[in-house]
């Protein structure tokens, strides 16, 4: 295939993400000059400041995104169900720019509170981390069987009609789990962060205590 073809096609499928990925240095070059010398970096729980920093390190946040979507893009390439993997490339494209999306929405509230240090991040953070997993839950069913993407447990590896059940199952609760986690952090913004963390912990065990019965079912079936 020809080269200039090749990067063709590259941009069209990932000019979305690439946007994504350089609108934080864009956003950071231009309010760099208007930036104090201090920024805030850290919160804790309740969404206090516990750490400032230079304006500069406000640059990691965009580059350890921009290094997660290189992992990302050649991580697949390392798989060998091969197939597979190829079937699921629309719903893994969907994950890529939602892990994005989701770090450059991060470090637009950080990049915020460095001109309004008093601005309520917590409750937003918990609305991203939720956000994210509601997004997750549409990639979820559309991943077939691999070792790469999606949840990666010994009896869904082992089983394809285990890997198919559990995604779809992750799919339905993770999106209404996720709708239900951002109802709440926004009626009880002070426990907002804790509300996200203990939904997220949910959705994963439960998910995977469902995945493990499908196995105990399967293995009393071969018996």
């Amino acid at each position: 295939m020809n080269p200039t073809n090749q990067s063709s096609d590259f941009f069209r499928r990932e000019w979305l993400l690439i946007t994504v990925l350089i609108l934080p240095f864009i956003a950071l070059a231009v309010a760099l000059p208007s930036l104090p010398e201090k920024v805030p970096m850290h919160f804790d729980a309740y969404g206090n400041v516990n750490r400032y920093g230079s304006p500069l390190e406000l640059l990691i946040l965009p580059g350890i995104n921009v290094l997660v979507a290189i992992f990302l893009y050649f991580i697949p390439r390392l798989d060998p169900n091969r197939e597979n993997i190829v079937a699921s490339m629309p719903a893994y494209f969907w994950i890529r720019r939602a892990m994005a999306a989701f770090f450059t929405y991060i470090f637009a509230l950080i990049l915020a509170t460095s001109f309004n240090p008093t601005l309520e991040v917590t409750p937003l953070i918990a609305i991203g981390i939720l956000g994210l997993f509601f997004c997750l839950g549409f990639a979820m069913p559309k991943l077939k069987q691999n070792y790469m993407i999606g949840i990666r447990l010994p009896w869904t590896l082992e089983s394809e009609d285990n890997w198919d059940r559990t995604h779809a199952f992750a799919g339905k609760l993770w999106v209404r789990g996720s709708l239900v986690g951002i109802v709440l952090a926004v009626i009880f913004q002070s426990a907002s962060i804790f509300i996200a963390l203990g939904t997220v912990f949910v959705m994963v065990i439960w998910t995977g205590v469902y995945s493990y019965r499908i196995y105990q079912e399967e293995k009393r079936t071969n018996i």
